[in-house]
């Protein structure tokens, strides 16, 4: 059935995946680096290019979701792996039966670990890099921070 057909794909992505980290660990750890350092990129690129437009302009946040688009497609076609997707995809394909649970488990620790180091490499690429000494940059950490704030308060 044509309905079908996506859900076949899904598991032919699982089984790609467990193939590679079958294949080398390290290989399939460096994927889930690479995802958060192309969703970093997409950050500060979504931030970067929304700037061109004031606080106001309509253009604003369609820029900034459009320019961020760019960091899931770099995701996809750059075949590196995001541990929000392997959750789907590893949950799906054991649940029918084609991957074992402990199997899946231990692929998300290990996307999970990926992403977060990835995170802090490219954290620190940017804070190396001086982009924060930039001062059309410093209003994205006074966001930050008066967001966090906020979201405090309310507990």
């Amino acid at each position: 059935m044509m309905e079908n057909k996506p859900l076949v794909n899904v598991e032919h992505f699982a089984l790609k995946k467990l193939k590679v980290y079958r294949e080398s660990i390290f290989r399939f750890l460096l994927r889930a680096i690479m995802a958060s350092i192309f969703i970093g990129f997409g950050v500060i690129v979504a931030f970067k290019s929304s700037n061109f437009f004031n606080e106001h302009s309509l253009f604003a946040f369609p820029m900034a979701a459009i320019t961020f688009g760019v960091a899931i497609l770099l995701i996809a076609y750059g075949g590196t792996d995001l541990f929000v997707g392997n959750i789907f995809y590893f949950a799906f394909t054991a649940i029918r039966g084609k991957m074992k649970w402990p199997e899946v488990f231990h692929l998300w620790l290990i996307t999970y670990l990926g992403n977060i180091i990835g995170t802090f490499c490219f954290s620190l690429l940017i804070h190396l890099s001086g982009l924060y000494n930039d001062p059309t940059v410093k209003w994205i950490s006074i966001c930050m921070h008066h967001q966090a704030n906020n979201i405090i308060d309310a507990f």
